[in-house]
């Protein structure tokens, strides 16, 4: 496990800034943007390396028998389904004279344009241009399509070069026994990297969701952490640890590259003892342009990951999820600016986050180490090296091994330096999570609680 080294490195074209009272006046009027990291569109470095990996469209559910326009990665697309149920993406404008396919008409083949009838498959293939049934051009055009893939709710489609369309990726999370997943998606108006920035900044939790907001979880997320950020074959995690009474409860918060977070038990309130918990969300911060995200993914609901909350699944859809704070229309303004959650502290910033003008300290580690190997793999793509994807990832028994989970043993205060043995049991309890990734996974839940006990074991012997 590598540690971000040094102190905390600071962004590029970083504005300087000085110590001065009421120095409004002074400050800078034009503070740069992180251009390299937003930018998503087409032929951009950052929107290139994002194009190489399924990217979420939209749930399933939200797709009816009409087609639908989508704008993700900076394109306008229309997504339909045939008569037949076949799934298709393709550009929003007719490669006639560009009418929009969005009044398009289903048929068991693809879609018709309403305008002069030419007749797509789901692939682009031209089927028919009956307006000039002798013309070659179908033999030589192809309409801009991407492909498109269906799974558990959720429509992915994969915007990347067609040569390299990788395999669908399949998550240890998705398949978690006894677990139920209900797909949703929520709206952000702002930039992707600034939703993702949020997940590897456990201190917020602390703040955000209890001490200044009050207790939007549970007490124990007001327990200021001591935490660790490393490198993983996905991308990278963070290790969060904090004490609880008589409680240690290690964290580990996944984020896959290049936009794809998972998350732990959100109410799990450290009261009594936990091995090896997974997760509660998986999500993408899939961008729809530079300045506007759609977050989408699954809640898992289970007897373990729920036994703090009164959970409904029928909370969660598209707009909707079962916590606080996650949308604009949950709550009147008046009460978002008194209990403010996520969404106000996430879209607050502006649609693109002035990264350039922030004062970085210890707390933010994660989020500069997360920014970091984005640009790393942005580079990589642009230079064609080899570069790190959840889809790229190494599989165990056709299974993508992942590292979001909450342990949380009985261990008290140790009389010389608690801060530092609560460092230590984080430590290794996030190597025991490592050790267990080449292993299937029932094999990785036991073989995670038996070095559990021997750790455990050396602290109160």
């Amino acid at each position: 496990m590598n540690e971000i080294s040094g102190e905390t490195r600071r962004f590029e074209n970083e504005v300087p800034r000085v110590r001065q009272a009421n120095g409004a006046y002074d400050r800078p009027r034009s503070i740069p943007i992180d251009e390299e990291v937003i930018s998503v569109g087409r032929g951009t470095d950052g929107g290139e390396y994002l194009r190489r990996t399924w990217q979420p469209v939209c749930l399933s559910e939200e797709l009816g028998d009409v087609p639908m326009v989508v704008r993700m990665l900076d394109e306008e697309l229309v997504l339909f389904r045939t008569r037949a149920g076949e799934l298709g993406l393709v550009g929003k404008h007719c490669s006639h004279r560009g009418a929009s396919l969005e009044y398009g008409l289903p048929t068991d083949q693809g879609l018709q344009c309403c305008y002069h009838g030419w007749h797509f498959a789901p692939d682009g293939k031209i089927l028919e241009t009956p307006n000039d049934p002798g013309s070659k051009i179908k033999e030589r055009l192809y309409h801009p399509a991407y492909p498109v893939h269906e799974y558990n709710g959720i429509i992915f489609a994969y915007m990347g070069p067609p040569a390299e369309v990788p395999e669908f990726s399949i998550l240890d999370s998705y398949v978690q026994p006894n677990t139920k997943s209900v797909p949703f998606s929520l709206y952000f108006p702002c930039n992707w990297i600034q939703v993702l920035d949020n997940t590897q900044d456990p201190t917020h939790s602390c703040f955000l969701h209890t001490r200044v907001s009050g207790a939007q979880f549970a007490v124990s997320w007001g327990e200021l952490p001591e935490l660790t950020y490393v490198n993983t074959p996905l991308g990278m995690i963070n290790i969060n640890v904090r004490r609880w009474n008589n409680h240690v409860w290690v964290r580990t918060t996944d984020v896959m590259l290049p936009n794809l977070n998972q998350t732990g038990h959100l109410w799990l309130s450290a009261e009594y003892e936990e091995t090896f918990l997974r997760c509660a969300l998986t999500r993408w911060m899939r961008p729809i342009d530079d300045t506007h995200t759609q977050m989408i993914g699954w809640r898992y609901f289970s007897d373990r990951l729920d036994r703090d909350s009164d959970a409904d699944p029928n909370l969660v859809g598209a707009g909707k999820i079962d916590f606080i704070g996650q949308t604009e229309d949950e709550r009147p303004y008046a009460e978002r600016q008194r209990v403010p959650g996520d969404y106000e502290a996430i879209a607050g910033q502006g649609d693109v986050a002035m990264n350039a003008a922030w004062n970085l300290n210890h707390g933010d580690r994660g989020v500069a180490m997360l920014r970091r190997i984005i640009r790393e793999n942005i580079h990589a793509v642009r230079d064609g090296e080899d570069f790190i994807s959840v889809d790229r990832s190494p599989r165990v028994d056709g299974v993508v091994p992942t590292y979001t989970q909450d342990t949380v043993v009985t261990l008290p205060p140790a009389k010389g330096d608690d801060r530092a043995m609560m460092r230590e049991v984080g430590d290794k309890v996030s190597q025991l999570v490592f050790d267990g990734a080449n292993l299937p996974a029932l094999d990785r839940d036991s073989e995670f609680g038996e070095k559990l006990a021997s750790v455990v074991r050396t602290y109160t012997v």
